[in-house]
């Protein structure tokens, strides 16, 4: 095959070039079902190009060989799918339904993405699958320590069960704190530790049909919510950052990690958690205006925290922040650029709160409603 389509050419090494090193994969690809979809050969090579059109745009995925193509207009990308199918041996499997693990469903309610078989098959793998359902994956104000004294557990089972969780969160934002905290005791995990991460799978086995629901709206805009956990850490004392990015429907982008250094007041915290936010709209703006949608006025970031707002906005450099770094003060440079604004949120309102910290069961469902996270739609589907 890589004959018949010329995929290189033989020649010497050109003296100013680094070799590039390549890899043969082999896997079997499944059906969501569990059946037998195809046996794949990959031979995988660093590197990519890409080619931007000028009033058309045409969106391309690539994954090894995985391919998904989408854009604004249905004969650029049916042109497309014919010339790559004359230069290469491809299936054309329509309308994506199925991609890395994750479910897509199209239908007049919107697009749900999903990853329910993931789930169930992470539930047989830890035998959990016949166990007793919760209602939220962690419990409220229970603390977690490296040294907390209980016997010491099986490190690489705890590792791949806290990994699966983490690739879960891909389409799960609902648990995205939980994997993330567990994460931080892959080392050496004890009871405690492996106990909580199964909670967690009995919270899945409840929800395990759970994904996210990207509905259309009328003038979508990008909007940021931006959290911490001051202190959250018993270990270190540092705080936890969370944020989530929504464009008019279910968040798309999101992030549960604890911060590097230790914030000496909630406003520090909070104003750390904001320039991690900044961050991401700057990127995020830049594909956006890749892709056609450019955002003039500035993307709001929904804070709880009058003072870090404050702080933000106030050119002065006020006694209590001399001893911030300086990366952190990029956030004033994006505001008076006009690309980001942060906006009090109360904190009842704020989304990104389900990412810093464990929460109690009514507050947890009301937030992961808000975040698009919902079961599979059943209204008529789309024909591919």
């Amino acid at each position: 095959m890589i004959k018949k389509n010329e995929t290189w050419e033989l020649v010497d090494k050109p003296k100013d070039r680094k070799v590039i090193g390549v890899k043969w994969v082999y896997k079997t690809k499944l059906n969501p079902d569990g059946t037998l979809n195809k046996h794949k050969a990959r031979l995988v090579v660093k590197g990519y190009s890409h080619q931007a059109g000028e009033n058309d745009l045409l969106i391309i995925s690539l994954y090894v060989d995985d391919l998904l193509v989408t854009g604004n207009n249905p004969k650029m990308i049916v042109a497309f799918k014919e010339e790559m199918k004359k230069r290469f041996e491809m299936t054309d499997l329509g309308l994506m339904n199925y991609f890395l693990g994750m479910e897509v469903h199209q239908s007049e309610d919107g697009i749900f993405i999903s990853q329910s078989k993931y789930a169930e098959d992470i539930l047989k793998k830890f035998k959990m699958q016949h166990s007793k359902a919760v209602a939220t994956p962690l419990v409220v104000n229970e603390k977690f320590s490296k040294n907390d004294g209980q016997r010491k557990v099986d490190p690489s089972v705890y590792k791949s069960l806290v990994g699966s969780l983490l690739y879960l969160t891909a389409t799960r934002p609902d648990i995205m704190f939980a994997a993330s905290m567990l994460s931080r005791f892959m080392n050496e995990p004890s009871e405690v530790h492996m106990g909580a991460a199964k909670r967690v799978l009995r919270y899945l086995k409840g929800t395990s049909d759970f994904g996210i629901l990207y509905q259309a709206c009328s003038n979508p805009m990008l909007v940021a919510y931006s959290d911490s956990d001051w202190g959250g850490s018993i270990d270190d004392m540092k705080s936890t950052n969370g944020y989530v990015f929504s464009f008019g429907s279910g968040v798309f982008s999101w992030i549960s990690k604890k911060q590097d250094d230790v914030a000496q007041s909630t406003a520090e915290a909070e104003y750390i958690a904001a320039s991690t936010s900044a961050n991401q709209v700057a990127w995020l703006r830049k594909v956006f205006e890749d892709m056609g949608f450019k955002q003039d006025c500035a993307t709001e970031v929904m804070v709880d925290n009058k003072s870090a707002i404050a702080i933000s906005k106030n050119p002065v450099c006020f006694s209590k922040t001399k001893h911030m770094k300086i990366k952190f003060y990029a956030l004033r440079e994006a505001e008076q650029e006009k690309n980001v604004e942060l906006v009090y949120c109360p904190s009842e309102f704020q989304l990104a709160d389900i990412l810093t910290k464990a929460l109690p069961k009514g507050r947890f469902e009301f937030l992961r409603h808000k975040l698009g996270v919902t079961t599979k739609v059943s209204r008529r589907s789309v024909n591919a």
